[in-house]
């Protein structure tokens, strides 16, 4: 039975909404009050955005700030899930917007119109207590994992293509981070993205999911998944594997407090690829 001292707190209709999740000796009122006051960033709203989004509004994290300039395409309805048929044409985050405030009215969805770029992307991350790097492209991938680090800011990085993905939790001053990872950001010309070879819609919406779920455990001081490692499967075989990564003394954003964060990153956004 819930705690009477939860009604204090929530009015009934919240705490029937919520009730599962408070039934919860991990969560309980005092959780899921941590809940409704973080807020987290998601970056890109596609393949891996929307199943993150809608776990997070569902969860009732208090509010979500995200990043995207792209249009709903016919071609990305069998994985972004949050988008309907009409809504081809229309700005994600404008459909985001309105899906969150349909699924919770206790959650804010903080829009923007634009990609993260080096000229913005400190603001993009200012008061954020968890970031979801949700991107098709390494040079965004790149650009969070540097600026999260630089502020301190925990965040996941996650890609899929085919029936592969692969997801990297980031605690910075702690774990091994995305460059520790990867080291220099590759060349980007496109030929492996979703569009030039394909993915199965499942695919971003387990990760993206996965995604959520670290973003809400970081909020509520619980274990974190996926640190000091890269969570990899092959949805085919029915394969799940963890390689173990560890921190590289002489990776640029981890070593160097000074790092120009913003400098590194060459953005380039490829065409109807999967998450983004």
């Amino acid at each position: 039975m819930i705690e009477r001292d939860v009604k204090l707190q929530f009015t009934d209709d919240q705490v029937q909404r919520y009730s599962r999740q408070i039934l919860l000796k991990e969560i309980g009122g005092a959780g899921q009050q941590k809940l409704a006051g973080a807020t987290v960033g998601v970056i890109g709203a596609g393949g891996l955005g929307c199943p993150a989004i809608q776990v997070l509004a569902a969860t009732g994290v208090g509010c979500i700030r995200v990043y995207d300039a792209d249009k709903v395409e016919l071609s990305n309805l069998p994985r972004q899930i949050l988008y309907a048929t009409p809504d081809v044409g229309r700005f994600k985050v404008d459909v985001v917007e309105e899906r969150v405030g349909s699924l919770n009215p206790d959650v804010r969805a903080e829009i923007h119109h634009e990609f993260v770029t080096q000229q913005n992307v400190a603001d993009a991350l200012n008061g954020l207590d968890f970031v979801i790097e949700a991107t098709d492209n390494f040079g965004t991938k790149f650009l969070v994992n540097d600026a999260c680090v630089h502020f301190r800011i925990p965040f996941t990085v996650a890609g899929t293509v085919k029936f592969y993905g692969q997801i990297i939790n980031v605690r910075p001053g702690e774990t091994a981070c995305y460059r520790c990872a990867f080291g220099e950001q590759p060349d980007d010309d496109g030929s492996g993205s979703c569009s030039a070879v394909g993915v199965l819609g499942t695919n971003p919406i387990i990760a993206g999911t996965l995604q959520a779920n670290e973003a809400i455990k970081s909020i509520l001081s619980l274990p974190p998944g996926f640190t000091n490692a890269l969570f990899v499967f092959d949805l085919l075989q029915n394969s799940f594997d963890t390689i173990s990564l560890k921190k590289n003394p002489t990776c640029k954003a981890c070593s160097d407090p000074d790092y120009p964060y913003y400098q590194e990153a060459k953005y380039a956004k490829s065409v109807d690829a999967c998450e983004e």
